[in-house]
């Protein structure tokens, strides 16, 4: 999957760091094809957990910045995918074909689902705001 230009929010920052966890999600996937995944596992969940916290704090600062309105629930998608994460490293502390497996279900469904939805709307918001504080 790469960064399709439907996946795009406009706002420079919010879109490299959707193409980062995008770039895993590839590589993830390649090394799952190339039997390589098991060195890519540990990689893949420090990295994830990295990216939430650095990249969820960083829109919610926007979200407060511009009084973004639908802040509370989007904040409550974050907590869940925190939720989510943190659950799964409990479950899986050692790497498996299952565990690999799960963990690209889980970011693809939050790439298609968060990104292409929520984080489209937020960048919207972003993008209105910085326009009309421009002007």
């Amino acid at each position: 999957m790469s960064l399709d230009q439907k996946y795009f929010t406009g706002v420079v920052w919010q879109d490299f760091q959707h193409k980062e966890l995008m770039d895993l999600f590839v590589k993830m996937r390649k090394a799952r094809a190339d039997k390589q995944d098991k060195e890519s596992f540990r990689f893949a969940i420090a990295f994830l957990s990295m990216y939430v916290n650095h990249h969820f704090k960083l829109e919610e600062e926007y979200m407060d910045i511009y009084y973004y309105p639908e802040k509370e629930s989007h904040k409550k998608e974050h907590k869940g995918f925190i939720k989510t994460l943190k659950e799964f490293r409990l479950e899986h502390k050692d790497y498996s074909e299952e565990a690999i497996d799960e963990l690209m279900k889980k970011i693809n469904k939050w790439i298609l689902n968060h990104i292409f939805g929520d984080d489209k709307k937020l960048g919207s918001h972003i993008l209105a705001a910085e326009k009309t504080n421009n002007e």
